[in-house]
């Protein structure tokens, strides 16, 4: 139950979401307007994702060679898992606190926006939305061929994968 290790991230950093970790690294976003990756064995700061104005608060999902996450500057980002460096950016109306999922080749998210997004992870192009009309902070879970997601309007929301579009 002892802190083993500590990482600081300088002033107005809290972090907001969960982490997300592979063998050698952990990914978050905080407060501080970047979303970043440490080096497990060292505690050293990997890369830096920066945004000029806005916080990351959204988990990320990690893909085989890629992380994506939401940013409050209204945008999901995909950035490459091992220099941080952009890949794309998926732009919404609102902020993204709710974590993506990855689902093979294709991502699941929520937007405050009230629209439930599935996108192409390659290229970040949106392939499905679906207009729930109530701001979606909630996370996405995906099981069996289906998309489970709450909204804030009390509902929760489920769709079977569409034919074009499926998710594993």
């Amino acid at each position: 139950g002892e802190a083993i290790d500590q990482v600081p991230l300088g002033g107005d950093s809290q972090v907001a979401g969960a982490v997300a970790t592979t063998a050698d690294k952990v990914f978050f976003g905080h407060y501080g307007n970047a979303f970043v990756c440490i080096d497990r064995a060292t505690g050293e700061l990997d890369w830096e994702y920066r945004s000029p104005r806005n916080p990351f608060l959204s988990s990320p999902s990690i893909g085989t060679d890629r992380i994506v996450f939401g940013g409050q500057d209204k945008n999901l980002h995909c950035a490459n898992r091992i220099d941080g460096k952009p890949l794309w950016t998926f732009p919404t109306k609102r902020k993204i606190d709710g974590s993506p999922v990855i689902c093979g080749d294709k991502v699941v998210f929520g937007s405050g926006d009230g629209r439930l997004y599935m996108v192409d992870l390659s290229d970040g192009h949106e392939l499905w939305k679906f207009e729930i009309g109530a701001s979606i902070f909630s996370s996405p879970a995906v099981v069996q061929g289906m998309i489970l997601i709450g909204a804030n309007d009390d509902q929760l929301y489920a769709f079977r994968t569409l034919p074009s579009a499926p998710v594993e």
